[in-house]
């Protein structure tokens, strides 16, 4: 369909996680035409995936500042999609944002000053000016209605997803994966409590992904007393993160706060065993495809580990289940609620 759509891709700024991962999976699957554009406040070096789509950059070292003062002028025609849940103030198109956690608002104190200053300032007029708003789970529907009043006839549900990408090949290795930013509030502290616990010989553990708020300080000599001693690859590439879900012998999630969980969704389309907790959108996808535990439950969490090691037969059964719960959340149909609710919104 003819509709332009600007998207504000700051996300899409650095390594692409989380928010980033939605985006510009959502953003190569609309079908609107022009191409969207995605527009930021500094170059996006990674680009895979949205050859097809047009790009602007104008510089400027705060993303916020941008976003209310640059974003306006650049949005003038069509609609504006705000992947981070807040819109510019002084925005004239209709726009439509999408919601992923309120975790700056109920825990500030495990985020940067930046998240907080770009998100906690203004999402309470960007709900009252979307015209649209996506959330990415049912319990974040439920946040928005209840803690600023937004309409459910508003609120559609745009849920993470995972494609043909990632899919089982292969026998599993011996180690134990978390994948994610590394930060308090995924639960490392939990793991690496629960795997120093663990019946020798253990599996190795291996934690991928970028070095989020908080994670150095005490964490540093914990992880330097862990025999074996963990791999920590630090950010890894699509197709590494790929192979170590498809081998991983437990891939193991523990977060305390999550607004979806994409890490878990994908590792069980690869057929990893998954060991989740109980937050976001985990227990609605996962099923009985998962070990679901309470978050910050040590002893759950340890139970649920030592059981998937000492049994095979259930870790095959996990491996089969996976892949099924995970095919019913594919990018396509997100991408396809996406463009209805850019068109609703233009009208």
């Amino acid at each position: 369909m003819h509709l332009d759509v600007t998207i504000d891709a700051r996300p899409l700024v650095g390594n692409r996680t989380g928010i980033g991962v939605h985006t510009a999976e959502i953003a190569r699957r609309l079908a609107v035409d022009p191409p969207p554009l995605l527009a930021s406040h500094a170059e996006i070096a990674d680009k895979s995936g949205l050859e097809a789509c047009r790009f602007r950059v104008d510089a400027m070292p705060l993303g916020v500042l941008w976003q209310q003062l640059v974003l306006p002028r650049v949005a003038r025609e069509g609609v504006l999609w705000g992947p981070h849940g807040t819109l510019p103030l002084a925005l004239r198109v209709p726009g439509v944002v999408t919601l992923h956690d309120f975790t700056s608002l109920t825990a500030p104190g495990r985020h940067r000053f930046k998240t907080i200053a770009s998100f906690n300032l203004f999402i309470g007029r960007s709900l009252e000016k979307a015209v649209r708003v996506a959330a990415v789970s049912r319990a974040v529907a439920d946040e928005a209605m209840r803690w600023f009043g937004v309409p459910a006839a508003k609120i559609a549900l745009v849920p993470n997803g995972v494609d043909e990408f990632f899919s089982p090949d292969g026998e599993e290795d011996d180690y134990i994966l978390f994948a994610g930013t590394l930060e308090p509030r995924k639960g490392i502290d939990d793991l690496i409590a629960v795997y120093d616990t663990l019946p020798e010989p253990r599996p190795r553990l291996v934690l991928a992904g970028d070095a989020g708020w908080g994670m150095w300080g005490g964490f540093q000599s914990a992880l330097g007393g862990l025999k074996p001693a963990p791999h920590i690859t630090g950010y890894v590439s699509r197709e590494k993160l790929r192979d170590l879900y498809r081998h991983a012998r437990i891939f193991v999630y523990p977060s305390r706060e999550e607004g979806f969980g994409i890490p878990p969704l994908e590792a069980m389309a690869c057929g990893a065993p998954v060991v989740a907790t109980r937050v976001g959108a985990i227990p609605e996808f996962a099923g009985d495809a998962a070990l679901l535990i309470d978050p910050g439950d040590r002893g759950a969490l340890r139970e649920a580990i030592t059981r998937l090691l000492r049994d095979a037969a259930l870790r095959r059964e996990l491996r089969a289940r996976g892949p099924v719960r995970a095919s019913r959340y594919r990018w396509e149909a997100s991408a396809a609620t996406m463009t209805r609710l850019l068109e609703e919104a233009a009208r």
